[in-house]
């Protein structure tokens, strides 16, 4: 098991590369953007991120909409349980047909909720904040 350090280099690593230009984060819903969105405002004003927004976009408008993502990088961010799965499934079959010049990375979105030792993209504030906190008060970080 990582120590607190390299968990929190390992958080600020992913979300690093999820506000990648060329990158493009596919979560459920309307809450997990939100959750993200409050990760990059928590991160960068602890001097940890640059202050840049996540592209980020539901499993429902990838579904309705035609987005220009083709030949990005495709994060796929789902919850880690069964309906989770599903959706993952369904996001990826959708991105084969829709955008076959994507890449996709299943793997990103899972290693980010198994770190913060979480089920839902929804809940991933509070065990970040609490991982960078406790480093702070650990090496007496004053940002």
């Amino acid at each position: 098991m990582a120590n607190g350090k390299q968990r929190s280099e390992s958080i600020v690593e992913i979300i690093k590369r999820m506000q990648n230009d060329d990158t493009v984060v596919i979560v459920e819903g309307k809450h997990d953007i939100e959750a993200l969105k409050s990760i990059v405002e928590y991160l960068s004003s602890n001097g940890l991120i640059p202050n840049k927004a996540i592209n980020a976009v539901t499993i429902d408008r990838l579904m309705y909409n035609h987005l220009d993502i083709d030949g990005k990088k495709i994060i796929i961010a789902t919850d880690y349980d069964r309906s989770g799965n599903d959706k993952k499934e369904q996001a990826i079959a959708l991105i084969r047909a829709k955008y076959p010049h994507s890449t996709i990375d299943e793997n990103t979105g899972i290693r980010l909720l198994k770190i913060l030792g979480t089920n839902s993209i929804e809940g991933i504030m509070g065990p970040t904040k609490e991982i960078i906190d406790s480093m702070d008060k650990f090496f007496n970080v004053r940002r």
